[in-house]
């Protein structure tokens, strides 16, 4: 059996790419779901360690003094479901909106940036399907050709089923793993 060594990042940035690649092909969500918050949680983790880390400095300022544990456990309360049966073994996890995958993935891309490293083709693919889904993201001060790009981008994907707007995300990806192969 061959053995592997993998670093922290190294197994996140996986977990990632593979929790996009299933979320575009519309795979289990709950898989998704404990490969991104794995990911995520470790990235986190790891950007908590840097001084000068952006993801850190916004995420700080988002959340209001005091409530920084509460505001974490509530993010983690389905990822530490998912992972832990300690406590309670017969519990049942109700309510998962399976859409909060896309957004875990898109911050733990973001994180992963942070650490100084380049956006897999999944990642980038996600990020820019997240941003069109999710316009209103936006800040007002965004570039305009930036803004008009995603509000063209959010055009062709509103309206659509969900299953079609991940099978646009499905061609996206499979796009983007073509173009980086050529480079």
């Amino acid at each position: 059996m061959a053995k592997i060594n993998v670093s922290k990042v190294e197994a996140a940035r996986r977990q990632i790419d593979v929790a996009i690649r299933m979320l575009f092909s519309e795979e289990d969500p709950v898989a998704i779901h404990t490969l991104a918050g794995a990911a995520f949680r470790i990235l986190r983790d790891l950007v908590d360690k840097k001084s000068d880390s952006y993801m850190k400095k916004i995420t700080k300022s988002m959340i209001k003094p005091g409530m920084e544990g509460k505001f974490w456990r509530q993010w983690n309360r389905s990822t530490n479901f998912l992972k832990h049966a300690d406590k309670d073994p017969e519990a049942l996890l109700e309510n998962i909106d399976e859409e909060a995958n896309e957004g875990i993935l898109f911050i733990a891309s973001l994180y992963y940036q942070d650490l100084r490293h380049r956006l897999t083709p999944e990642m980038i693919t996600l990020v820019g399907w997240y941003i069109a889904m999710h316009p209103e993201f936006l800040r007002e001060n965004a570039s305009v050709s930036f803004t008009q790009s995603v509000l063209q981008s959010e055009a062709s994907l509103k309206g659509k089923s969900r299953a079609e707007q991940l099978a646009i995300g499905s061609q996206l990806l499979q796009l983007a793993g073509s173009l980086s192969h050529q480079f």
